[in-house]
């Protein structure tokens, strides 16, 4: 798409490769959504267009061509920076929108156990007593296990 002078979203038609600036693919086995949405917040504040994955935008303003078109590129960049299962998952909801998209996405991360018992199991099998005491290793241990 070609810039237009009247438009506030030009900015965002500049991106011609996400993945080089959000250069972490989501991914459920990776459990790294913190990071992810970190980068893409950031991302998405650099170019000004934060609103259209909080959820701040007035319905006025998504009544309009310009956002529905700026929507668009937005969640085009969630898509292209998922992991394939979870982009056929999110596919399958069939998000209408950016926010729609990144709802369904950290209610997948932030909803699911399963992923929190992975990521618990490899902070435990990752534990090493390098610069702690023996009660310091044993209190994190027993922190963990009971977490688990």
């Amino acid at each position: 798409m070609a810039p237009n002078n009247n438009n506030k979203y030009d900015k965002i038609y500049t991106v011609t490769s996400v993945t080089h600036l959000i250069p972490i693919k989501l991914d459920l086995a990776e459990l790294n959504y913190t990071h992810w949405s970190t980068l893409f917040t950031t991302h998405c504040a650099g170019f000004d267009v934060l609103k259209f994955i909080d959820g701040t935008s007035t319905s006025e303003e998504q009544a309009s061509e310009e956002w529905s078109k700026a929507d668009s590129v937005v969640r085009s960049w969630i898509f292209l920076t998922i992991s394939e299962p979870l982009l056929e998952r999110l596919l399958n909801s069939q998000p209408k929108t950016a926010h729609e998209a990144w709802e369904f996405l950290a209610k997948v991360f932030q909803d699911n156990k399963r992923a929190k018992i992975v990521e618990l199991t490899a902070e435990l099998k990752a534990l090493d007593i390098r610069n702690q005491t023996v009660e310091e290793y044993f209190r994190k241990l027993d922190s963990l296990a009971a977490l688990l």
